[in-house]
């Protein structure tokens, strides 16, 4: 399937009225857009498309050029067991945990490729990547134990050890400093000098108080310079200064707003919005820099729109031009939301987030919505908080949160 298949499967349409005689065509009936949250509330994140390889990223060659070329040599050519992801000038770079690289979706130019499978830049468990402005890509490789850099060209530059024991999971960057989140039995974060990968100063640890961890998943630096950490194993995120001293935390095991069945990847946007991941109800939810509930969106499901056991998300607002045929006419986008699912036919998610004019008035017939299904009916139970844990059952989440 092409981007125009996609369109097809996410702008639902249908024909209405009947073939008479002599007409050339029917007349096509209007398109449906998914909203969260819906109408008559005021929505504010649109589900535009979706990728899971080359069949929708790049054009789909005719029987002449099938013909001609005949089939393609054998290469990795979808994702397979996605996790992390980051965008950058309508580029999605999607670690493949199976794959054991990086797969490039370039939505700009119509282009699928992969990255990091060869030469000293090889990668063996990639988890997380962020990208930063200048187009550097760093990545989170938890069996190298290293966070691998590569350029604005896709070309490997180093590798930057973190200390052992080490069981790197995320990365974030800020300024000349780079954010290494283990998750080992240390449950620290390790500070990293971004040009030489000297160690400058490590936080955190494991517990459960405020500033402690436990099997963190995720985390990020927000433009305003603070760290934020998806606390797993303790059912919260925190928000901490770059320094680790600790600012509020948030969340309970539950399935309300606010709590969290298995919290993951952690982003913070443009406009200081945190957004979580979370694995077991299948949804993202939105907090204000303040630690306070906006709203969620995604669910359970395997129709456009749902989540299939979500892992994290990339916010990204260069990408917008490469998308706008996707987003509602009145529909004012302030930047995108890629978010992945690792299982179901849909990994790679985009949504946008945005406003219509005060006072927009909505046809019901221009608004879809997802089967209804609780949040509930995600991957699995919420685990009780006090539900000890022994260090195998610790060592087997921690291979199924990869």
């Amino acid at each position: 399937m092409n981007l125009r298949g996609a369109v097809r499967a996410v702008f639902i349409g249908s024909w209405v009225g009947l073939m008479g005689a002599g007409c050339a065509s029917a007349p096509k009936a209007a398109q449906e857009y998914l909203f969260f949250p819906s109408p008559p509330e005021q929505p504010r994140i649109q589900f535009l498309t979706w990728a899971s390889g080359a069949d929708q990223i790049e054009p789909q060659r005719g029987a002449f050029e099938e013909f001609v070329l005949g089939d393609q040599p054998a290469a990795q050519r979808s994702i397979n067991k996605p996790y992390g992801v980051a965008v950058h000038d309508g580029v999605a770079y999607v670690c493949d945990t199976k794959g054991l690289c990086l797969n490039r979706l370039d939505f700009k130019n119509g282009k699928y490729d992969v990255i990091g499978v060869r030469g000293p830049g090889r990668l063996r468990k990639p988890i997380n990547i962020v990208i930063d402005p200048l187009g550097y890509k760093f990545v989170a490789d938890s069996v190298r134990n290293q966070i691998v850099v590569y350029g604005p060209d896709d070309q490997y530059i180093r590798a930057f050890d973190v200390p052992a024991p080490c069981h790197v999971v995320d990365v974030a960057v800020y300024g000349e400093e780079l954010f290494a989140l283990d998750n080992d039995e240390t449950c620290q974060i390790v500070v990293l000098n971004r040009t030489t990968g000297d160690v400058i100063r490590t936080l955190g640890g494991p517990g459960g108080e405020p500033g402690q961890f436990k099997i963190p998943n995720s985390l990020c630096v927000s433009p305003d310079g603070y760290l934020y950490v998806s606390d797993t194993h303790n059912w919260r995120i925190q928000k901490l200064t770059r320094d680790g001293e600790p600012v509020w935390t948030k969340g309970t095991p539950g399935y309300r707003l606010g709590q969290f069945g298995r919290p993951r990847g952690i982003r913070v946007s443009p406009d200081n919005i945190i957004y979580v991941v979370d694995g077991a109800t299948e949804i993202v939810q939105l907090f204000d820099p303040d630690g306070n509930t906006l709203m969620r969106f995604g669910g359970p499901g395997d129709v456009p729109g749902a989540l299939g056991l979500p892992s994290t998300l990339a916010v990204d607002a260069s990408s917008i031009p490469y998308f706008q045929k996707y987003v509602h006419k009145d529909f004012k986008v302030k930047y995108l939301l890629f978010v992945v699912s690792q299982y179901g036919q849909r990994l790679v998610n985009v949504y946008a987030f945005g406003a219509f004019p005060d006072g927009y008035h909505f046809s019901e017939s221009d608004i879809a919505a997802l089967p209804h299904l609780p949040i509930e009916a995600g991957i699995g139970p919420v685990e009780g908080a006090d539900q000890a844990q022994d260090p195998a059952q610790i060592r087997e989440q921690r291979a199924d949160d990869e």
